[in-house]
């Protein structure tokens, strides 16, 4: 049996000892998220286009009956209208990450961009009613405590903002609703 020495014996000599331990670790270990057991959790690291197809093309009047988004697991899908000019156009699509890795709130872009279309003949808005869908991977694993983290998309089309998809945990706030033509800051860091 292992006998503990006199001085240590007083509840106020171990009440201080754990105060200077605590001290010690807060000290060497300034962010909580650095403890183990604790999680410094992130947004997914990359984003690539899982799906990208064009349902319909025509007036927008006639094709573009129906806009829409959805999350569900790691894709967001987009359905939406995009005007080309005419007939004949094409579509190209991809995804830039805009925040540096290891940040809480992991932001993207995803442009949708039109080549082509001959506007001569065409009377009306003429377009593309596209699906996209975006799969993101990556990112740090939970702990035990985990923390506040989240992803937001930035959608673009021909350059010129469209929208903005986002799903946060905790208090982060991903800001979707204070975008404009183009976000002034596109990523956030939520530890100190």
């Amino acid at each position: 049996m292992v006998s503990i020495p006199e001085p240590l014996r007083s509840p106020w000599v171990r009440l201080a000892l754990v105060v200077v331990i605590v001290a010690v670790l807060g000290l060497a270990h300034p962010a909580v998220t650095d403890l183990p057991g604790f999680s410094d959790q992130t947004g997914p690291t990359n984003a690539s286009i899982a799906e990208f197809e064009q349902v319909d093309d025509g007036c927008k009047d006639d094709v573009a009956t129906f806009a829409g988004g959805s999350n569900e697991g790691d894709d967001l899908t987009r359905t939406t209208f995009v005007q080309t000019g005419g007939p004949n156009a094409s579509l190209s699509a991809w995804v830039e990450r805009t925040s540096p890795e290891g940040t809480d709130l992991s932001t993207f872009r995803v442009h949708v961009d039109t080549h082509g279309g001959n506007a001569s003949g065409v009377s009306c808005e003429y377009g593309v009613q596209y699906r996209i869908t975006v799969t993101t991977h990556g990112g740090s694993r939970p702990g035990l405590f985990p923390d506040a983290h989240g992803l937001q998309v930035v959608w673009l089309e021909n350059g010129e903002y469209n929208g903005c998809s986002s799903s946060v945990t905790g208090q982060l706030d991903a800001e979707c609703h204070r975008l404009g033509e183009m976000p002034e800051r596109t990523w956030a860091n939520a530890t100190a």
